[in-house]
């Protein structure tokens, strides 16, 4: 058979740069097994590579020296063997090569090896590093370098005086805020130290939002609570004005009837008396007065005082309930100052109504009064009373007497006007 060495220059050339490149392809697998710690790969790249260098150098020298004296005897030995065993040999450790490769490349992809582990740190969103006791940096990731270029203006060296400059745990960098957090592990009994930065703009703007929130929430429930306040003792004001307003009809009720009622007549005083009664349990204990927000209480008044009632266009029933309570307290009033003041014998009662307003009238034949009506007495409590209802009170002296209330369509209830005042 045929040695290596009668091939020719270009053949020989060939299977140079063949040698060549499947000594490189090794070196590879070589490195890549000794980087992820494969030794059984390394185990089968190294033999591979020695072969396949010693037949690179044996053509290199057939190629410089041939086949003369100055040719090393390896290369001679070599060179001298059949091609077929030459061919059979390079096919033997291109397939190998390929196969290695392979598995280099698989293992990789399958495998945790420590590049894979910091190919994958290096792809977090967040920063890592670890250091020693000395600070020397055993790992850190891109993000970790980059936030300590952004802190310091220089790279990460020492991971004890990065966490020096540190002064607060959440920092402000490029417009987003990080959160820097250390721990001590302890590997194969030596003590580290890792330290974490996470990007928290997020939950950050949300907290600071919910903080803003609570706040003007505390702000509304003062501001509620202070209105309930002002609630109760709105209403309060307005029992204690409808007592009173009760207690001084009753009281005028008293006072006309003892000057009509002669003192011979036993059974008109036994009623006076009942009357007194009444007057003194108001005084003292809690009743329902209700009884006398109606047209009926108001003509047992009309009739106990001796005074004819006369209606017009009765528009009660188109007042709301505030206003119907203010109306027949009114009502009560005027009939019992008419037949107090004015010694009257008849009331009118009118009603109008505009567009904005229904209009109550009290017109009463008694003398007139001297002087201007001033609003004393029961009547003070009703102008209070009709001043935060809106309602308009006014007076007419002519040849009768006229009290006449502006009632609005539309009032403004108390939670109108607690929403212009709080919102």
């Amino acid at each position: 058979m045929m040695p290596f060495f009668t091939f020719s220059t270009l053949s020989r050339s060939f299977f140079a740069l063949c040698a060549l490149l499947l000594c490189l392809a090794n070196i590879v697998n070589v490195v890549l097994a000794v980087a992820r710690k494969n030794r059984r790969l390394m185990f089968f790249s190294l033999p591979l590579f020695i072969a396949i260098y010693f037949m690179w150098q044996a053509i290199f020298d057939l190629s410089l020296f041939g086949t003369g004296e100055s040719a090393s005897n390896f290369a001679k030995t070599l060179c001298k063997l059949p091609i077929t065993l030459w061919l059979t040999a390079f096919l033997f450790i291109t397939i190998e090569t390929i196969i290695i490769l392979r598995a280099n490349i698989i293992y990789n992809k399958s495998t945790v090896t420590p590049n894979s582990i910091k190919i994958y740190l290096d792809n977090l969103p967040c920063g890592v590093c670890c250091w020693k006791k000395n600070g020397m940096i055993i790992f850190s990731n891109i993000c970790m370098n980059r936030l300590c270029k952004a802190l310091t203006n220089e790279p990460l060296m020492n991971g004890n005086q990065f966490l020096n400059t540190l002064k607060e745990n959440i920092v402000t960098i490029d417009n987003k805020v990080w959160r820097f957090s250390r721990r001590s592990i302890n590997i194969e009994g030596e003590e580290l130290f890792e330290m974490t930065a996470s990007d928290i703009t997020l939950e950050y703007e949300k907290t600071k939002a919910l903080e803003k929130e609570k706040e003007e929430l505390s702000k509304l429930n003062l501001k509620l609570s202070q209105y309930f306040l002002d609630i109760d003792d709105t209403v309060r004001r307005e029992e204690i004005l409808q007592a009173k307003i009760h207690i001084h009809d009753e009281m005028n009720k008293l006072m006309l009837l003892g000057k009509n009622v002669s003192g011979k007549d036993p059974k008109a005083m036994d009623n006076i008396l009942c009357l007194y009664e009444k007057n003194a349990l108001l005084l003292y204990a809690e009743i329902d007065v209700s009884s006398s927000k109606d047209l009926t209480s108001i003509k047992e008044l009309a009739d106990t005082l001796n005074i004819l009632l006369i209606w017009q266009n009765n528009m009660c029933e188109k007042l709301s309930e505030l206003q119907q309570e203010l109306f027949f307290a009114v009502a009560r009033e005027a009939v019992t100052n008419a037949v107090k003041h004015a010694l009257a014998k008849t009331m009118c009662i009118s009603f109008s109504e505009t567009e904005e307003y229904i209009y109550c009238s009290f017109t009463n034949d008694g003398v007139p009064p001297i002087k201007k009506a001033e609003f004393t007495g029961g009547l003070k409590n009703l102008y209070i009373l009709a001043q935060e209802q809106g309602v308009s009170v006014s007076t007419k002296q002519d040849k009768d007497f006229t009290l006449t209330l502006g009632f609005p369509k539309y009032p403004k209830n108390i939670s109108q006007i607690a929403d212009v005042k709080f919102f």
